[in-house]
């Protein structure tokens, strides 16, 4: 859960980084309000398909 949680941050950061130096738009508040929502999404599905530990 936490590696998909910082997985998920530095996609985000990755992104809206490369919006702004590209487009030279601020990505507040539609790209950054979107990712928020598919954050939790995309944590779900990175655990999900995470391998698991045996005991």
């Amino acid at each position: 859960m936490l590696a998909a949680t910082l997985a998920m941050t530095v996609l985000a950061v990755v992104v809206a980084g490369l919006y702004w130096a590209i487009t030279g738009l601020s990505p507040w508040p539609g790209l950054v309000l979107g990712e928020i929502a598919g954050f939790g999404f995309g944590i779900a599905l990175l655990s999900l398909s995470s391998p698991r530990r045996r005991r």
